[in-house]
């Protein structure tokens, strides 16, 4: 086997490991996040750099750690950062929790990939978020993959 052909296959698998650093996928499981997002969407998140307001977020759950919640980002300030569901009846989030550490919101939405009939950007949010209100239920999200 000559140098080449070991060469590749190595190159291809540090590259694999570099993007899956900074890329990943994961499926909605829940209703919080509707219209915008339903569950058995799939969808690719990278890393976030700088959250903004309006921006589809994967973050901590503060009540069970090893889970993540897909929200939106409504506010954005030195002390943290506030999350929302869209769907404000089905959904557990900042009325709830409370504001984040920054440190909490791990990887942005980039789009969706599946299914096919409604891939590509997800949509801004068309829905106002006023303060105070009841919770409902959660929208965890599962990764697709190996960490």
């Amino acid at each position: 086997m000559s140098k080449g052909a070991l060469v590749w296959p190595l190159l291809a698998l540090l590259a694999a490991l570099v993007v899956r650093r900074w890329l990943d996928v994961v499926e909605v499981r829940g209703h919080s996040m509707t219209p915008a997002l339903q569950p058995g969407d799939r969808l690719l998140v990278a890393r976030v750099a700088r959250p903004r307001v309006g921006d589809v977020v994967l973050a901590a759950d503060p009540r069970a750690p090893h889970r993540e919640l897909v929200k939106r980002i409504t506010d954005v300030t030195p002390v943290g950062i506030t999350l929302r569901g869209d769907n404000r009846a089905r959904s557990t989030d900042a009325r709830t929790f409370g504001a984040l550490p920054r440190s909490a919101v791990r990887w942005r939405v980039v789009g969706r990939y599946w299914p096919p009939g409604r891939a590509g950007r997800v949509a801004p949010s068309a829905i106002s978020h006023p303060a105070g209100g009841g919770a409902g239920g959660t929208l965890a999200r599962a990764r697709i993959g190996v960490d």
